[in-house]
C-alpha cells in the first residue's frame, strides 16, 4: 500500500514512525521547497516560483527560519494532516515511546531535539526541546528509553553542503587527520534522557547526557546518516 497527500512536497519528505494505533503515521518534512520532477536536472526548466523557492532554500536553512512540519497520516483513509503548530529549520529523525505517547524530532540544521506529546485526537504539542552535541541524522528509541542518532559532527564535510554549498564547504585538520568533503566523520551518538514531571501533556523530556558511543574517522565510510548497536558492535550507515 502507499500514502499520498497534497500535503506531500516532490523530495521533500524523509522519516516515519508508527503513531498510538495500527492505523496511524507521522512523517517529517526535510524539505521546505519542493524539486521538480527529476530533482536538480529539472530546475533549469521548472516554473519560475519553484525555481525560487529553492534558490531561497540553502539561505533559508543557514540562518535557521523554521518552515518544516510534521504530518499526521491514517492509513486506512489515506488523509494527512499537519500534526502539529511546531515548525522546523529541517524536520529530520523521528522516533516515539514504546508507550506511544511523547514523539521526539530531530530538527538537524538547528541542532535540537523536540519533545512532542500526543493528544487524544493524533496531534501533537510541543512540550520542551534542547540542543544536542552533534548535528544528528536519523532517530532510534532503545529498549531502555534512550535515543540512539547518527552522527554529523563536521558539517561543512557533509555531502550536502559539499553540493549545495560549496562556499562553506571546508577542509580542516582535527586531531592531526584532515576532515574534508569525501572523508566526513560521523558515528553513534546516545541521547539520555530525564522527564520532568507529568502533566496533563503527559511527560517533559529533557536531556540526560549525550555520549558519543563510537566516532568513525570518515575514511571506509562517508557522512553516516544512521546508527545502531547491536550486541557489542555499533552499524552504520552512509
Amino acid at each position: 500500500g502507499s500514502i499520498r497527500s497534497p500535503l506531500f512536497a516532490n523530495f521533500a519528505l524523509n522519516d516515519v514512525v508508527e503513531g498510538a494505533g495500527k492505523d496511524e503515521v507521522y512523517v517529517t518534512e526535510w524539505q521546505a521547497a519542493a524539486f521538480p520532477a527529476g530533482g536538480k536536472r529539472g530546475l533549469s526548466s521548472a516554473p519560475l516560483e519553484l525555481r525560487l523557492k529553492r534558490a531561497l532554500s540553502s539561505p533559508l536553512t543557514f540562518f535557521k527560519v523554521p518552515l518544516t512540519r510534521v504530518f499526521r497520516c491514517t492509513v486506512s483513509t489515506q488523509r494527512c494532516s499537519v500534526a502539529s503548530s511546531a515548525r522546523f529549520v529541517g524536520a529530520n529523525g523521528i522516533a516515539i515511546s514504546d508507550d506511544r505517547h511523547t514523539v521526539f524530532v530531530n530538527d538537524a540544521p538547528a541542532q535540537r531535539l523536540t519533545v512532542l506529546a500526543r493528544q487524544p485526537d493524533g496531534s501533537l504539542e510541543e512540550v520542551s526541546s534542547f540542543g544536542l552535541k552533534h548535528i544528528v541524522d536519523n532517530l532510534e528509541m532503545t529498549a531502555d528509553g534512550a535515543l540512539h542518532a547518527g552522527t554529523i559532527p563536521f558539517p561543512y564535510a557533509s555531502a550536502s553542503v559539499c553540493q549545495e554549498a560549496p562556499a562553506l564547504s571546508a577542509s580542516k585538520v582535527v586531531s592531526g587527520r584532515p576532515v574534508s568533503c569525501g572523508a566526513q566523520p560521523g558515528g553513534l551518538l546516545e541521547i539520555g534522557l530525564l522527564g520532568t514531571g507529568e502533566s496533563a501533556r503527559g511527560k517533559s523530556f529533557v536531556d540526560g547526557r549525550q555520549t558519543d558511543i563510537l566516532t568513525h574517522d570518515g575514511t571506509a565510510l562517508d557522512g553516516v546518516s544512521s546508527a545502531l548497536r547491536v550486541g557489542a558492535k555499533v552499524v552504520l550507515g552512509s
